[in-house]
């Protein structure tokens, strides 16, 4: 159902993009706004703060353009970009006016509160942060897009590098299978391995930092490079574990020959449920890497 202009949800009442124009353009308008993003049938998924600038595109109608112009995967842009595939698009919401910034702050943080966090699992917002400054309670793909530092210390600041970035999809871990690629001589093509080994949920790991690090969303058939890039610097998915991974039935035999850096492994049926149920579908949307759910709240 799409939501007809003036329909309300969680206290806000959403509207089109022209009148949203109109709005912001209006006698009442300020300096700062703070807006909403929302399902067309008026759930909101993403709160944002804006400056009610001449002549700039409004903040609040950049989220779209980002998604058009842009590889990154996010649950916001996953949003939109589910929108668009579908001919629909999201309604609008100017919430407030404010000539001070750090009131518009404010009331952003308290909408995102009032309303709640997907990734947090208290509501439906996309949101990353709880506002204000944008470093506020960073959520988990916040913390991976930053490196923020979650454990696997190491000497190595390449090392160091991607031990953060794995800790931050999975958790900490005694030893993480992606290496650098900069010096390492004994990367080898990927085959099954010669000992038997079941789906393990350092398989599902691996597959999800990939599909992180290169902005893939995770489907039946979703293609995984073995080669990851974090912070300009190229890894790949080890020996061990890549191959135990396709002895599983976790990932398909690379095409053959080419180099390590350039394989790439398509994800099975079987094994795109087992990452779903490992990780839950709401941590993958949350990443980014999976289908956001719809508006109202099934798998989309």
């Amino acid at each position: 159902m799409e939501a007809a202009a003036g329909q309300a949800q969680h206290g806000i009442k959403f509207t089109t993009r022209d009148e949203v124009r109109d709005i912001l353009a209006s006698a009442e308008a300020r300096l700062y706004y703070v807006y909403a993003l929302g399902w067309p049938e008026g759930t909101p998924f993403y709160v944002g703060k804006g400056s009610n600038s001449p002549g700039v595109v409004p903040r609040v109608f950049q989220h779209e353009a980002e998604a058009r112009t842009t590889a990154r995967r996010s649950h916001k842009l996953n949003i939109l970009r589910k929108l668009a595939r579908e001919s629909r698009v999201p309604v609008y919401a100017v919430c407030g006016f404010f000539d001070d910034e750090f009131e518009a702050h404010a009331a952003e943080r308290g909408l995102i509160l009032r309303i709640g966090r997907h990734d947090l699992r208290t509501g439906p917002l996309a949101n990353q942060t709880d506002g204000g400054e944008g470093t506020s309670n960073p959520s988990q793909e916040s913390l991976e897009r930053r490196l923020a530092t979650l454990g696997g210390q190491s000497d190595d600041p390449d090392r160091r590098r991607i031990n953060e970035f794995f800790a931050g999809i999975g958790g900490p871990q005694e030893s993480v299978p992606i290496k650098p690629l900069r010096g390492w001589r004994r990367a080898e093509p990927l085959v099954p391995s010669v000992k038997s080994i079941g789906p393990t949920d350092r398989m599902a790991k691996v597959v999800v930092a990939s599909a992180a690090a290169n902005d893939i969303l995770l489907r039946p058939g979703a293609i995984i490079p073995r080669l990851l890039t974090v912070g300009g610097v190229e890894y790949l998915i080890e020996n061990g574990c890549g191959k135990e991974a396709i002895t599983a039935g976790i990932l398909s035999v690379p095409p053959a020959p080419v180099l390590p850096r350039e394989e790439t492994m398509a994800l099975t049926e079987r094994s795109f449920r087992f990452v779903v149920d490992t990780f839950g579908a709401d941590r993958l949307v949350s990443l980014g890497v999976l289908e956001p759910h719809s508006e109202r709240g099934a798998p989309g």
